[in-house]
């Protein structure tokens, strides 16, 4: 599934850190994660920037990022019905891209 796509596709970004059950494991298609050394607001921003739309913060789990020591929160993905791989290819190029700069 798409989820799975964009697993394999982050796991050679070395600054990511995603949150939630593994990969492999049943879940949302929704990717929560922080990117080393960068705002999660930021990255929100970079990726809207990028024709990517993103959402950053506490997501309505303001307890479990505190509880993760993510004050901050983190940067989301979500796919939906309509995402298709491209899309999904698209948000991790951009992610990249983000990245290394």
């Amino acid at each position: 599934g798409l989820i799975e796509r964009a697993f394999v596709r982050t796991d050679g970004i070395p600054e990511l850190r995603i949150y939630g059950p593994p990969a492999g494991v049943v879940r949302s298609p929704l990717m929560a994660f922080t990117v080393s050394g960068t705002d999660p607001r930021a990255l929100a921003v970079a990726l809207d920037d990028e024709g990517v739309e993103a959402r950053a913060g506490c997501h309505c789990a303001s307890l479990a990022h505190r509880d993760l020591g993510l004050e901050a929160g983190t940067c989301r993905l979500s796919f939906a019905a309509y995402t298709n791989e491209h899309d999904v290819d698209q948000a991790v190029d951009a992610l990249a891209a983000i990245v290394r700069r």
